[in-house]
C-alpha cells in the first residue's frame, strides 16, 4: 500500500458509518455493571474450573467500562464490531481471536520473511554463497539425510552474483533500522475500538469445556437434530436416512454458508449416524470417531491429517463421509447458545448474538 492508501484505510475503518463520537460510558449508562463485573460472573457461573493460563482474557478496551449491551460472536471482525455499535452494545464476547493470531496482539509481530537478526534475517539464505566476504556454509557431505530430501551429498551451492550481495558494513558500524509504518488493518481496527469505547473479551477455552459441548448443541439445534441425540455429550446423532450430498446441502442452507463447506466421500452414500467434532479437529479424534458413524461433521482440520485420512478410507471402499464446515461457521451456533446463557447471568443488560458469517465464497 502507498502511504495515502494507508491513511485512507485507517480513516475509513475508524470513522465507519456507525454514528458520531460517543459520550463517555458513565454518562451514557450511569453507574452500572462493568465489563470486569460480567467476566467475574462468567468465571463463577461457567461450571468449569477457571484457569488464568488460557487465551480467555480481555483483548481490547478498558475492563472498568460500564456495559450498555453484550454481543457474542464467533469472530470479532470489523463488520461485527460495527453491528455491535449500531445495536448499542459495547462488550463483545468472541470465540476466535480479534487480532488474527493466538497471541491476539493488537499489533502485528515484528519481522517478516526469515525473521530479524543475522544474515538470514536480512533475506540471505544460510549456506548460499554471498561473494568473497560470505561465511562458508557446512561441508557438502553434511547437507544430506533426514529432512533434506537428499539421499546423497548435495553439491556445493553456487555463489550469488555480486550485484545482489548487500554491501559490507564497516566494523562496528550500526546498521540503520527504519521503523516500519503501522499496519493499516491493525491500526484501523484499534482506532474503531477506541473511538466507540468497545471492550472485547475472548471466551473459548472454558466455554468449550462445558458438557454437553455447547458448540455441538448449537449445531444440532441449527440442524433440527436435538430429538435425534444419541449421547456422547451431544457429539453423536441418529438422523433419518439421507445421502451425503443432501446432508452437505442441508448444512449449507441451515448454516447460511457461502463457500466454506467441503465434503469427502461417495455423494450417494446413505447417512444415518452423524458425529460432530466442533472447533479444531485433531487426527486422533477423527480416527476414534469414524468407525462408529457414517459421517463426521467437523469445524477446522489440517488437510493432510483428518481430511486425507477420510479420503483414504473412502478410497478403500468403505462408505464413510467427512464434512468440514469451517471454524468460524462451526462455532457460530455455539456462540448463539452462549448468548442465551449469558442472559441468565447478566439480566441487567441486553445480550444478543451477531453472526460473523462465512468468510469464504465459492465461484459459480
Amino acid at each position: 500500500m502507498t502511504e495515502i492508501s494507508r491513511r485512507d484505510f485507517v480513516a475509513l475503518a475508524a470513522v465507519a458509518a456507525v454514528g458520531g463520537p460517543m459520550a463517555p460510558n458513565n454518562e451514557r449508562a450511569g453507574a452500572g455493571v462493568t465489563a470486569q463485573d460480567i467476566v467475574d460472573r462468567i468465571r463463577k457461573s461457567i461450571g468449569v474450573e477457571w484457569s488464568n493460563e488460557t487465551v480467555d482474557s480481555f483483548k481490547a478496551g478498558d475492563p472498568s467500562t460500564v456495559v450498555t449491551g453484550v454481543v457474542t460472536t464467533s469472530m470479532a471482525t470489523l463488520d461485527v464490531l460495527q453491528k455491535a455499535v449500531k445495536a448499542g452494545a459495547n462488550l463483545v464476547v468472541t470465540a476466535a481471536p480479534t487480532f488474527y493470531s493466538r497471541a491476539d496482539l493488537s499489533a502485528p509481530p515484528a519481522g517478516r520473511g526469515f525473521g530479524g537478526g543475522g544474515a538470514a534475517g536480512r533475506g540471505q539464505v544460510p549456506g548460499r554463497g554471498a561473494g568473497p566476504a560470505a561465511t562458508a556454509g557446512p561441508p557438502a557431505a553434511s547437507a544430506s539425510g533426514p529432512g533434506t530430501g537428499a539421499s546423497a551429498p548435495m553439491p556445493p551451492a553456487p555463489a550469488l552474483p555480486q550485484s545482489v550481495v548487500p554491501p559490507a558494513q564497516p566494523p562496528g558500524a550500526a546498521v540503520p533500522t527504519a521503523t516500519p509504518p503501522p499496519d493499516p488493518v491493525y491500526a484501523g481496527k484499534n482506532e474503531f475500538i477506541a473511538k466507540h469505547q468497545l471492550v472485547v473479551f475472548r471466551l473459548t477455552h472454558h466455554w468449550n469445556q462445558r458438557k454437553p459441548d455447547p458448540r455441538a448443541r448449537g449445531l444440532a439445534a441449527a440442524m433440527n437434530w436435538m430429538k435425534y441425540d444419541a449421547g456422547d455429550d451431544g457429539l453423536r446423532y441418529e438422523i433419518p436416512a439421507i445421502t451425503l450430498e443432501a446432508l452437505a446441502g442441508q448444512l449449507k442452507k441451515n448454516l447460511g454458508t457461502r463457500g466454506g463447506i467441503r465434503a469427502i466421500g461417495k455423494r450417494t452414500m446413505t447417512v444415518r449416524r452423524v458425529g460432530l467434532l466442533p472447533g479444531y479437529t485433531m487426527i486422533q479424534a477423527s480416527i476414534a470417531m469414524l468407525p462408529d458413524v457414517d459421517v463426521i461433521v467437523a469445524g477446522e482440520v489440517q488437510e493432510w491429517e483428518s481430511a486425507t485420512y477420510a479420503q483414504d478410507v473412502a478410497f478403500a471402499g468403505l462408505e464413510k463421509g467427512f464434512i468440514s464446515i469451517g471454524r468460524v461457521v462451526n462455532e457460530a451456533p455455539g456462540m448463539q447458545v452462549c448468548a442465551d446463557w449469558l442472559k441468565t447471568v447478566i439480566p441487567e443488560v441486553p445480550v444478543s448474538f451477531i453472526s460473523a458469517g462465512d468468510p469464504y465464497w465459492r465461484p459459480a
